[in-house]
């Protein structure tokens, strides 16, 4: 069944819903379903049909307990992007908002941070954007699999370029810093995204508390007073400004004093795919004919060259699920962030 839309502050589901999955396969083999079929029978009724066998299975599997799975996006306003989330997201839909003029992304700062405070420790919640985000056919089965193969309790996109430029000097070194943890700080999608967040909910809670107590945002004069000098787009990417600094905080203390990493970034895409890309790190891809930026012109605080508008040829599409030729995954959402969507449009098209 498709995943309910579900609003923040309504009635939960009685019972946890399972993730999606698309293909109905035997991940043991089709002699371990029938022997659970065997022992089920044996067993006596109440009867378990085939599905909630497998789905049983599926979940038995895992290495650590999963409470629950929800994704949940911020929505300031209506979007037509919302139903297609929903339809096509592995995990049920929560959609949070909160009333009273729009202040910028601390909104869904605060707002994940007060929901965070109702999940279980071993919920998993996955954070993404809510307009600029749907999902591309990966079940949800599949989608926790790859989330555990990272062994690490949180779980963050990434991107090619370091957003926003403030940051930049200390991103440059945290990244580094990631790699002599063992992370990989070499790869073109190094840097952090805002744009989707996957984690348990205990380490999630932990992450965005230490943020909430040391935002700018504490002291509103200075950032009014920042985003007056940079220009207001800044509190558009406040909450990426916002997990930068904990980014950084949380890699120099690993580093520096040997305290447990609990993030890894999603440098190869395995979850969150973008469809902006850094034109030099793919030249043998786009040629001359792909300009980058907005008709060839940097875009607002961007100092490489990004491609927005990525040809749709390099883009292959089976069963409704897109990989791009320059990677080895289909990333479980594609996300189209920045001022300009055209090949993230381009791929929800078709």
């Amino acid at each position: 069944t498709e995943p309910p839309l579900r609003v923040a502050g309504g009635p939960r589901p009685a019972r946890r819903e399972a993730p999606r999955m698309d293909e109905r396969e035997d991940p043991g083999g089709v002699g371990l379903l029938a022997a659970l079929h065997r022992g089920v029978e044996e067993a006596g009724p109440p009867y378990l049909d085939e599905e909630e066998i497998l789905q049983a299975l599926q979940w038995s599997m895992y290495p650590r307990r999963v409470a629950d799975t929800q994704l949940v996006v911020y929505a300031n306003k209506h979007h037509e992007n919302l139903a297609l989330l929903t339809e096509t997201s592995p995990f049920p839909v929560t959609v949070l908002s909160q009333e009273g003029e729009w202040k910028g992304t601390l909104d869904k700062l605060l707002a994940y941070w007060s929901f965070l405070n109702s999940v279980e420790d071993d919920a998993i919640i996955v954070f993404v954007d809510a307009f600029d985000v749907f999902g591309n056919g990966v079940s949800g089965h599949e989608m926790l699999r790859r989330f555990f193969s990272f062994n690490r309790p949180i779980v963050i996109s990434a991107e090619e370029n370091i957003f926003p430029r403030e940051v930049e000097a200390q991103a440059t070194m945290a990244v580094e810093f990631y790699g002599h943890l063992g992370g990989n700080s070499s790869a073109p999608s190094r840097y952090v995204n805002a744009g989707g967040i996957i984690g348990y909910g205990w380490a999630l809670r932990q992450m965005y508390s230490d943020m909430q107590q040391n935002m700018v945002a504490n002291q509103p004069h200075l950032l009014q007073a920042h985003a007056d000098l940079t220009g207001h787009w800044f509190l558009h990417a406040y909450d990426q400004y916002e997990l930068w600094r904990f980014f950084v905080r949380h890699v120099m203390a690993a580093h520096d004093q040997g305290r447990e990493l609990l993030l890894a970034l999603d440098t190869e895409q395995l979850i969150f795919g973008s469809t902006v890309y850094v034109k030099d790190n793919w030249e043998g891809l786009f040629g001359d004919k792909v300009k980058g930026g907005l008709d060839g012109k940097h875009s607002i605080d961007v100092d490489r060259l990004l491609v927005f508008d990525a040809p749709q040829e390099l883009f292959d599409i089976k069963s409704c699920s897109a990989k791009f030729a320059g990677r080895r995954h289909r990333p479980v959402f594609w996300h189209g962030h920045g001022p300009w969507k055209p090949a993230w449009q381009g791929l929800r098209d078709r």
